[in-house]
């Protein structure tokens, strides 16, 4: 028996169907997508905070990418062609970037004027300085604020024209990978957890935007709504254990991606850039860059580049002083340094750099003359640093210089005093007013009772290749004190771990402090002999020596009257301490450098003697705190890591259920509302085993369900009424409700027409003592409750756990 019966009120039945007021307008949606495009973008954009210097470069960018996008979305409603919304967008650019950054070189504001072509050269020229000179994060400026809204316009561009016009959001996020890449790049720590975790949520935003504007209002949203679903989850899944999994695997200990596998656009190109690169260098677990240099020296040499003088400000750079500088280096050197080619030591050196590229030419300190020098360079007479000054570098060079210096011994360091006032400049001795106590308080401990400078020096170089500390590339990347500034070296002294730019920064500052000029010298460690030799430009005999990235290095250099700038190496394990700065042991010190990693360094035990750190008795063979806590804190996170993916099933699901009640509440008594509650009928079936076959009809479903799980009579009834309602609303007019009592479901109500069927449902009027009426969300709940009930303990749990209605095609 087939009956008809209208929806249960008369108001409910007059009622306009809310859904068309809650939707936008067809032509009108793309709003959504460029909306999400925008947030996408934006999140994306925060990975920059580790390349830019704080947060003053948000605003203009979020004006810039909010502009571009207005404009674009604009030009949709206005159903130009599609080719032309990212020509209107990239017109939009201009204008803004006019609007920020050329506003006295601006035509109404907005389009570019006379003089802007200029502007844009000294922007840019100011953007490629400090990128060259500066570790990110660098210093905000209006170069690098002009280029990173660009780029970022651009990337706005490219990612609303692949998802909304060209629909294809999962190709946009090729666009987001873009903006990664920065950060990859340049930093020794990737792009990190909490960069990725917000790219990661901007593309499921434009995936997500894009399945809702491409659903329609007839019955796919329904099941678009599913699909949607699972792939955030799936997402959200994949994210989680992305992020996890890093915290229990070997190397994967800095950033997202294990360290190491950091991104590298530049090939081999492998210019010393003045402490920006030089961490990433010794980081690289394989050397690149080989550089070769035959000398006449006794020994080994230091290649330096630049120094770096000025200890003020957040970020350490070199001093470029082009007003200062002389031009030609055939023949050059202060008076001072020329003077040690009549009294001191000249050495002959033969370099060749082959893919080393750097404005900066290397040399042994101090240079007095270059020959077989392609390109026009000049020299400072306060450092004796030699830049380019034609746009040249060094790559594929190879030319002799020659370096002058005092005969060094300790005896004739010793009997040196005081600097006196004016016999160096005074920047060399200035300490801002900022400099962190920690350094003070260090310096003055280890200089209080010493008056000699240069004993106050060795105080110092002790002091820091002393047992307390330790060489480390990956330290200061991890306590986030990586770089150069006053506050990194604070940081340096407190965990007393880190590399040669700390240890030389320590030291130089340090030694301001106890009064002796000092700077820090960038360039290369000696390298290692290759058993090879050449013959020198006067028939000398030149030993030849190599050297590649990971031999870059930084030491510090102190000025002592009458005899110039003095090399020392206070970092441990690396380069080589001068004969002039060694001391000697003291009576009952051990007689092995702690950083030794010579062979023989280690001498092997006594038969049945303890081993070194295992004699219960001995206090050093203590654990560690710190590494009992940091491991102790990687458990925890692999735990709650655990925990979180455990649940993250649960969670999704509840989220599901708790959606499906408030719209069906929203909805009741309108089309949409039987489908959302057989939708979560037919998901708590699944959840309980009994997933819907591709073959089933909703009566052959509800049917096996019934029997199989043995549902009593109230659940069974309230089975029926939900399958029927949806019965009703799928297969007939939706403005009536078809109680089907047969095999003829659906047929009779659709004979005659919905005129027919509409005029019988105003012939029937609604008996409220029916009870194959749907009690609405009360009768899924009596389902749910059956179906626990009737299920097994494990059943129950994986039900609750591990949900599969999460990985089925179930609408939603």
């Amino acid at each position: 028996m087939t009956s008809t019966l209208p929806r249960p009120s008369t108001a409910a039945a007059q009622r306009p169907e809310p859904g068309p007021r809650t939707r936008l307008r067809s032509d009108q949606r793309h709003w959504v997508s460029t909306a999400a495009v925008f947030a996408a973008v934006m999140l994306t954009a925060l990975n920059l905070h580790s390349v830019v210097l704080g947060w003053t470069w948000l605003n203009p960018v979020a004006f810039t990418v909010g502009c571009v996008l207005l404009v674009m979305g604009v030009a949709r409603s206005a159903h130009l062609p599609g080719l032309l919304v990212p020509v209107a967008g990239f017109v939009a650019l201009v204008g803004s970037l006019v609007w920020q950054f050329f506003p006295a070189q601006s035509v109404f504001g907005v389009f570019p004027g006379e003089g802007s072509a200029g502007r844009l050269t000294i922007l840019l020229d100011h953007a490629e300085n400090t990128v060259v000179s500066q570790v990110a994060p660098v210093l905000p400026g209006t170069g690098i604020f002009m280029v990173v809204c660009a780029g970022m316009g651009l990337i706005a561009i490219l990612a609303d024209t692949l998802a909304t016009t060209l629909r294809m959001p999962a190709t946009s996020g090729l666009a987001l990978f873009a903006v990664l890449v920065v950060p990859a790049v340049v930093l020794p720590q990737s792009v990190g957890v909490p960069g990725f975790v917000a790219a990661v949520i901007g593309y499921l935003l434009i995936l997500g935007s894009g399945q809702w504007r491409d659903s329609d209002a007839n019955g796919t949203r329904d099941a678009s709504g599913g699909r949607l679903v699972r792939g955030i989850s799936i997402g959200a899944v994949a994210l989680v254990v992305t992020v996890v999994v890093p915290l229990a695997v070997p190397g994967f200990n800095v950033g997202t991606f294990p360290q190491g596998a950091r991104v590298n656009l530049w090939g081999t190109a492998t210019g010393l850039n003045p402490v920006v690169t030089l961490g990433n260098d010794l980081r690289n677990p394989n050397g690149f860059g080989r550089i070769t240099y035959a000398t006449d020296s006794p020994e080994a040499l230091y290649l330096r580049a630049v120094t770096l003088e000025d200890f003020d400000g957040q970020r350490w750079e070199p001093d470029q002083r082009y007003g200062l500088r002389e031009p030609g280096v055939e023949d050059m050197g202060t008076e001072e340094v020329r003077n040690a080619i009549e009294s001191g030591v000249v050495t002959t050196t033969r370099v060749t750099t082959d893919s080393f590229t750097s404005p900066w030419l290397l040399a042994p300190y101090a240079p007095v003359g270059f020959t077989n020098l392609s390109g026009r360079w000049s020299w400072d007479p306060l450092n004796h640093s030699v830049i380019a000054t034609d746009n040249g570098s060094t790559a594929q060079q190879q030319y002799e210089v020659f370096s002058a210096g005092p005969e060094l011994t300790r005896e004739r360091l010793q009997a040196i005093g005081p600097v006196p006032d004016g016999a160096v400049d005074a920047q060399f001795l200035a300490l801002p007013e900022t400099t962190p106590g920690i350094i003070r308080e260090t310096a003055e401990s280890l200089t209080a009772n010493i008056s000699n400078p240069y004993e106050q020096a060795l105080a110092i170089q002790n002091f820091l290749r002393g047992p307390d500390f330790t060489y480390s590339v990956d330290a200061p990347v991890e306590g986030g004190y990586d770089g150069s500034s006053l506050d990194v070296v604070a940081r340096f002294l407190e965990s007393r771990s880190g590399y040669c730019v700390h240890y030389a920064g320590a030291m130089a500052v340090m030694a301001r402090v106890a009064g002796i000029p000092s700077r820090v010298a960038v360039g290369y460690a000696p390298g290692d002999p290759t058993g090879e030799s050449e013959q020198g430009p006067d028939g000398q005999e030149l030993t030849e020596f190599s050297v590649t990235s990971q031999d870059a290095h930084a030491w510090p250099e102190l000025y002592f009257d009458g005899v110039g700038w003095v090399k020392f190496e206070p970092t441990p394990s690396r380069g080589v301490v001068p004969d002039y700065a060694q001391t000697a042991f003291e009576p009952g010190a051990p007689a092995q450098n702690p950083d030794d990693l010579t062979p023989g360094g280690n001498p092997i035990a006594e038969p049945g003697a303890p081993l070194p750190g295992t004699d219960p008795e001995d206090p050093q063979s203590a654990p560690d705190p710190e590494q009992a806590r940091e491991t102790s804190a990687l458990i925890t996170g692999v735990l709650v890591g655990a925990a979180f993916l455990l649940f993250v099933p649960l969670l999704l699901r509840t989220l599901r259920r708790r959606s499906r009640r408030r719209r069906f509440a929203a909805t009741r008594g309108a089309p949409g509302a039987a489908a959302i509650a057989w939708s979560e009928t037919t998901d708590l079936a699944a959840d309980y085993g009994q997933p819907a076959l591709p073959t089933d009809t909703p009566r052959t479903f509800a049917s096996r369900l019934a029997a199989e799980t043995g549902l009593g009579a109230v659940p069974a009834a309230a089975l029926t009424r939900l399958r029927t309602a949806y019965e009703a609303e799928k297969y007939s007019d939706p403005g009536l409700l078809v109680v089907a009592g047969g095999g003829a479901s659906g047929r009779s109500a659709g004979r005659g027409g919905p005129a027919a069927a509409r005029a019988a449902a105003a012939a029937r009027p609604l008996d409220p003592q029916r009870r194959d009426v749907p009690d609405g969300w009360d009768d899924v709940e009596l389902v749910a409750r059956a179906l626990r009930d009737t299920s097994s303990r494990s059943t129950r749990i994986r039900a609750r756990l591990l949900p599969r209605s999460l990985a089925g095609s179930t609408r939603s």
